[in-house]
């Protein structure tokens, strides 16, 4: 077995001003199967592909995390609804377009495969880390949604990935941090969680394993190294025979990268994802092999796994995008027009009854005026003759309260904690009619001051969600979204 094969089973990442190109070429040069990008520009994108493939005898393939779009990581791009957002419209064809667009953008740069769609269901709301990555906590709607954009990806020839194995919803920690525990057992996992899996195992190119604890399956292992999970019930129970990748083993979940990478291979994975120290990594795995831990049909069945994704990219290759379509003006349009779709009531107790040139206060929880998140709803605001303050009960007896809490890597927590919440409940008691929007987590609803007007929810904080809510309180246009989720609010 060839070192550069043996090479191929692992995929570093590339941080742009962050990570050497010295570095970068030296792996491409070792035989890697492909880089993670994080960050850059249009250009530096698709220079340094360029300058990697140079420098590489075997194929590479270059994959990010585009969730919402090349924009979530390039400023150039589009930055596109969350999944959320998208859930809430009931929109197959959001879906598929919003894939589209992925697609188009991720292609022009050369990036070949996009590590989505996430199909965790949001059905904790304590969960830091999914939340509005999902598309929302109903079987049939998750599946719908997954199914429009395997088809936006597949159209471009754009490589998809479905995560994060067996199902991330129901943990309460961050998995960058810690290492979350699924306290689910394998039935109920097979009777939820594993439903989107199920239904496209065929169609999906690859699948990303979650860093969980399920002792209900395997009590010894984590599930990114887990033969239990990865061979016995996606491989063989679920029929899975595409790509099986980890989720980047930098995160704080896993400890010993050397000796999990080679537990992860052991246990039927085809990628390594993100490892903090490639070369060490590659050292493990050629000792591994060299002592007959690693054997050639297992490498062999994972490289062949690798070389169908490589063929569906030689399958696209006759239709190259040019980079103009890169954050076009379509493109950016599609962002407008999907916003009153996707914007939702949580719940409307009474009208919020703001006239034209009145003064209505506004807060984020905790955060002062110069640091308002919501500069662009207020600007909308003013455009349409509200006056807008920092609330003060002594100089409008109106207010809005807005949030932007979402799901962060690294962040550990998403929604309001007690001193926000309480910090919005006495400001509300301070009002004569309040309403609350949510730029991010739906779930920061729960336990609201049930004096206020309503709860309007846009799922995200783009420009164009942030200026279309504006123009629903002042009713211009409708909110036609209706809530993905289930909410707790008293």
């Amino acid at each position: 077995m060839k070192s550069t094969n043996l090479a191929r089973l692992i995929y570093p990442e590339f941080r742009f001003n962050t990570t050497a190109m010295d570095n970068a070429i030296k792996l491409a040069q070792m035989g890697v199967g492909g880089f993670c990008f994080y960050g850059g520009t249009v250009e530096e994108v698709k220079e340094t592909i360029k300058e990697l493939k140079s420098y590489a005898q075997t194929p590479l393939i270059f994959c990010a995390d585009y969730e919402n779009g090349v924009g979530q990581w390039l400023k150039d791009a589009t930055l596109l609804p969350t999944n959320m957002a998208i859930g809430a419209s009931g929109s197959s064809d959001l879906a598929r377009r919003k894939a589209e667009i992925t697609a188009f953008e991720s292609k022009a740069l050369g990036v070949d495969w996009v590590l989505a769609p996430v199909v965790d269901f949001a059905s904790k709301r304590e969960n830091p880390i999914v939340n509005t990555r999902a598309f929302g906590d109903d079987i049939a709607l998750v599946n719908e949604m997954t199914e429009a954009y395997l088809g936006g990806l597949n159209s471009h020839n754009c490589i998809s990935c479905l995560k994060h194995f067996p199902g991330h919803g129901e943990t309460d920690t961050d998995s960058h941090l810690t290492l979350p525990e699924l306290k689910r057992t394998k039935e109920a996992l097979l009777d939820f969680e594993i439903k989107p899996y199920k239904a496209f195992v065929k169609s999906a190119d690859s699948i990303m394993i979650g860093h969980l604890k399920i002792d209900s399956i395997d009590t010894e292992n984590v599930s990114s190294f887990s033969q239990k999970i990865i061979t016995d019930l996606l491989r063989k129970e679920i029929g899975f025979d595409g790509c099986v990748v980890t989720d980047a083993l930098s995160m704080d979940a896993i400890s010993d990268e050397g000796r999990s990478g080679i537990m992860a291979l052991l246990a039927g994975a085809d990628i390594l994802l993100v490892p903090k120290e490639p070369f060490k990594l590659f050292t493990a795995i050629e000792n591994a092999y060299k002592e007959g831990v690693l054997h050639d049909e297992l490498i062999e069945k994972a490289l062949s796994r690798q070389n169908r994704m490589v063929a569906k990219i030689s399958a696209g290759l006759l239709n190259r995008v040019d980079s103009n379509v890169i954050g076009c003006v379509e493109h950016k349009k599609f962002v407008e027009e999907s916003a009153k779709e996707c914007i939702a009531w949580a719940f409307k107790n009474r009208k919020f009854e703001i006239e034209p040139s009145e003064t209505v206060g506004y807060l984020e929880p905790l955060a002062q005026s110069d640091n308002w998140q919501g500069k662009l709803f207020i600007e909308e605001m003013e455009k349409l003759g509200i006056n807008i303050i920092p609330f003060n009960p002594h100089k409008t007896k109106k207010l809005i309260v807005a949030s932007f809490s979402g799901p962060r890597a690294y962040s550990g927590s998403i929604n309001l904690n007690e001193e926000q919440k309480q910090f919005i409940s006495d400001k509300i008691n301070l009002a004569e009619d309040s309403i609350m929007l949510s730029f991010g987590s739906p779930f920061v609803f729960d336990g609201l001051n049930r004096k206020i007007s309503g709860g309007l929810c846009a799922f995200c904080a783009l420009p164009d969600f942030q200026k279309t809510t504006a123009q629903i309180l002042m009713g211009n246009k409708e909110a036609r979204g209706k809530m993905p989720v289930k909410l707790k609010m008293d």
